[in-house]
């Protein structure tokens, strides 16, 4: 009999992965655990697995219940003979519903005098993969004009594809979906904050790392951007003394835009349908 091991559990309790997992799994032995010696398949979600457990893992493989796989050596998995799959899009609509909500947020904090309406606003879209179609569309639908930036264009984009310059310097509201990578660390920098509409604001879904936070936080005390809405910051969570939690306009929640019943729900069922599809000799979700 094969043996799965849960080293961190996806869902919403360990006794409903353990439900799922003996529907699509019945012929496996699934246990809770740190210690991946002696199993087949490993689940976890965004830990860092280092080179004992790779090592331990030689082999088998490792369905990550998460779409960033960043926090795997898949050059040493490579090397051990260890699979690795992960869940992309489970969490699409939650982070894109939060980006959306986080805008509406930040237009009507009770520290402004009077609020702001979304209705009628031009919304740019930096990055148009499954989350940002996916928020564009709901812009979209809440009656807002809807620019678009990305290094690939995708036909289905319900707005306007422009240069970058273009939509900084005429949205009311700039939405980041970008994948956090060596090209797009720091993207919004000064000189981007500096091309952005006066008054207008910052939402960042994706990770912190796409900001230069020190720049954010000089644009919000000058006046210059009316507000901020942040998932994902530098570090997370935020400490409390930070002074972005202080300033009107801008709205902070931690990392909480992959964190609904759905999508908890949704990326337990495919990290085991990946351990499935692996153990009948099928690639599902591989990113090895």
């Amino acid at each position: 009999m094969k043996k799965l091991l849960i080293f961190q559990d996806p869902g919403i309790t360990a006794e409903r992965t353990l439900s799922i997992a003996a529907d699509l799994l019945p012929d496996w032995e699934v246990s809770h655990g740190r210690v991946p010696d002696g199993h087949h398949a490993l689940i976890a979600v965004n830990s860092v697995l280092d080179s004992s457990i790779i090592e331990a893992m030689k082999g088998g493989l490792i369905s990550l219940a998460f779409t960033g796989y960043d926090h795997v050596d898949l050059e040493a998995a490579v090397s051990q003979g260890v699979a690795v799959a992960n869940v992309p899009g489970y969490s699409t609509n939650g982070v894109a519903e939060l980006a959306l909500a986080l805008a509406v947020m930040s237009m009507r904090d009770p520290g402004h005098r009077y609020g702001k309406e979304l209705h009628g606003k031009t919304v740019g879209i930096i990055g148009t993969g499954a989350i940002g179609l996916a928020a564009a569309s709901l812009f979209k639908a809440a009656s807002c004009r809807i620019l678009g930036w990305s290094r690939s264009e995708k036909t289905d984009f319900p707005g306007k594809y422009t240069g970058l310059s273009y939509l900084l310097g005429n949205s009311d509201i700039v939405s980041l979906h970008l994948a956090l990578t060596k090209e797009t660390e720091m993207f919004m920098n000064a000189e981007r904050f500096s091309m952005m509409k006066r008054g207008s604001i910052l939402v960042n879904t994706a990770r912190g790392g796409l900001v230069d936070q020190i720049r954010l936080q000089e644009f919000l005390l000058s006046g210059y951007l009316g507000g901020a809405g942040l998932d994902v910051t530098t570090p997370e969570p935020l400490p409390p003394d930070n002074i972005l939690h202080r300033m009107t306009g801008v709205v902070i929640t931690p990392h909480t835009g992959f964190n609904t019943k759905e999508a908890l729900e949704r990326r337990t069922v495919e990290a085991l349908k990946n351990v499935a599809a692996w153990s009948k000799g099928e690639r599902r979700n591989r990113v090895d």
